[in-house]
């Protein structure tokens, strides 16, 4: 894996999550804006991926654990057609107030090949290229490379979770997790989702 790539996309995550069979993960940080105190109700949820199943799987399962949780969650790929295209904000904020979308979650992958490159110094701090805004962050990742799909004995991925405000469009609370892909074609994805449904009860936005 060349250093020189700034990231990945969601699907070199999942491409790679399809072709392999055990997985773990761990909690890089957890972050939440200590002056948001509500409750998610209403969740728009993007999964950054290529391919259309990646899409619907990923949204689909967040959207379960969100919902298991008394969360109306809404996937992307039930309200946008352009599945693995860049949509365009507009297109994405008129959804958002046509369905009264009350918050937005995005996960992507970055690249996990050396995490201090991504976060000098440590994590323990709020990215400040994702505060500003949930469309910054979302269209950010289509700058990113994506990867083909190939099986590694163990490959490490490290997937950043946001989760914004419509009104303020202020991050409200974000999650920094890597992920082993490891013998498994499905081993990664639902322990990940499990862990980040308990990284949001954890925060009290349930």
């Amino acid at each position: 894996m060349k250093s020189t790539l700034k990231g990945f996309s969601l699907t070199g995550l999942m491409l790679i999550v399809l072709s392999t069979s055990c997985a773990s993960n761990r909690t890089l940080h957890v972050w939440k804006d200590e002056g948001y105190n509500q409750r998610l109700r209403k969740v728009l949820v993007i999964a950054v991926a290529q391919l259309d199943f990646m899409q619907k799987h990923f949204e689909t399962g967040l959207c379960d654990g969100l919902a298991s949780r008394g969360v109306e969650a809404v996937p992307g790929n039930k309200v946008f057609a352009q599945a693995g295209a860049k949509l365009d904000r507009e297109a994405i904020a008129a959804k958002v107030r046509e369905l009264g979308i009350e918050s937005v979650l995005i996960t992507r992958s970055v690249s996990s090949e050396d995490v201090s490159r991504l976060y000098p110094g440590g994590v323990d701090i709020v990215p400040a290229g994702y505060y500003a805004g949930w469309y910054g962050f979302y269209s950010e990742s289509f700058a990113y490379v994506p990867v083909s799909g190939k099986a590694y004995d163990a490959e490490f991925f490290t997937i950043v979770t946001n989760v914004y405000d419509v009104k303020s469009e202020k991050l409200i609370w974000s999650s920094l997790t890597k992920v082993k892909v490891e013998n498994s074609r499905e081993g990664a994805i639902d322990p990940f989702i499990s862990a980040l449904m308990k990284q949001l009860e954890g925060g009290k936005l349930f």
